[in-house]
């Protein structure tokens, strides 16, 4: 499944748009720097894995224009799930 910050897939047409799609974890900054970065991008994983189970139970083939915000204790994403053309 592709997934984007982008608004379109260079070389593929949209066919449909199938919803807005969500995921979401509690997150808490490290300490440390670096902590901080392994953490971010350990939910950043989580909560994409989260979104393609969403999209994939719509029937998705890609979810467009993902947003990521840190609302602390919250990480939160959203997308637009979308059927391409074949």
């Amino acid at each position: 499944m592709i997934i984007t910050t982008s608004n379109t897939i260079e070389g593929r047409a949209i066919k449909e748009y199938l919803g807005i799609v969500t995921g979401a974890q509690i997150f808490q900054l490290s300490v440390s720097a670096k902590g901080a970065e392994k953490k971010w991008a350990s939910t950043c994983n989580d909560i994409i894995r989260l979104i393609k189970q969403e999209a994939a139970a719509l029937g998705a083939d890609a979810v467009i224009a993902i947003r990521f915000c840190l609302d602390e204790p919250r990480a939160v994403a959203t997308g637009t799930a979308v059927k391409l053309e074949a």
